[in-house]
């Protein structure tokens, strides 16, 4: 079972992309774990987009704007941001979560710990939790992959989160499909760290190149296929 099943078992909205690489499951987790949508422009842009009503109503009332140079998991989960980092099975899955009211300009978060995320129930809300997770594949290799989950707390605001999400899923979905690409190439245009073997003198020289060749397989991209539903209206 995964982390974000525990985390979120039922979901109105469930979104799954994955892209597979010839890189090792370690090298593909640090890869994860280190990426930066900030160093995207149009990413960047996108979310700048997104925080444009929140950051005009913070200067119309002289609060500071939230700025950050980077925008890695570890600054999304950071105090005052609104999401929380809810568990990681290190080498394997991260997940992320949020509970609030998504369709506002300015996004009214709740404050939960971990333990609490699952449970609440509390109408007038939207819960999301999304992942980034690295599996072997059987050929050799990773996979890379992210999991979006959404649901709400009663069926109203369901209804306020589908309409929200009808234009800001689509930037969702440009975001992570574009990023996952961005990483397999820059895993792949990686070379791993050349394995060395002792010589007959003790002297350790480099494997031949024929050692390293990764066998001619073919990267494949896959997407598992989506689910879509929700409370009834």
């Amino acid at each position: 079972m995964t982390l974000i099943h525990q985390f979120m078992p039922d979901c109105a909205l469930r979104e799954v992309d994955r892209v597979a690489t010839a890189a090792s499951p370690e090298r593909a987790w640090a890869a994860m774990r280190a990426m930066d949508l900030h160093d995207v422009p149009f990413i960047r842009w996108l979310f700048a987009l997104r925080l444009l009503p929140e950051r005009s109503l913070a200067r119309l009332r002289g609060k500071p704007v939230r700025r950050s140079p980077h925008m890695r998991i570890d600054d999304i989960v950071a105090p005052g941001n609104g999401f929380l980092l809810l568990g990681e099975e290190t080498g394997r899955e991260q997940v992320v979560g949020a509970i609030g009211r998504f369709w506002r300009p300015s996004i009214d978060f709740v404050g939960v710990t971990p333990g609490d995320f699952t449970a609440f129930s509390e109408p007038g809300f939207g819960k999301l939790a999304w992942n980034v997770r690295v599996e072997p594949r059987e050929a050799g290799g990773a996979w890379l992959g992210v999991e979006l989950r959404v649901t709400a707390t009663d069926a109203a605001s369901w209804r306020r989160f589908r309409r929200y999400w009808w234009l800001i899923g689509r930037f969702s979905r440009i975001i992570r499909r574009s990023e996952l690409r961005r990483l397999r190439r820059q895993l792949d245009r990686e070379k791993p760290p050349r394995a060395r073997q002792e010589g007959p003198a003790g002297l350790t020289s480099p494997l031949s190149r024929g050692a390293l060749r990764r066998g001619g397989s073919t990267l494949r991209r896959a997407t598992p296929p989506r689910d879509a539903g929700g409370p009834a209206p």
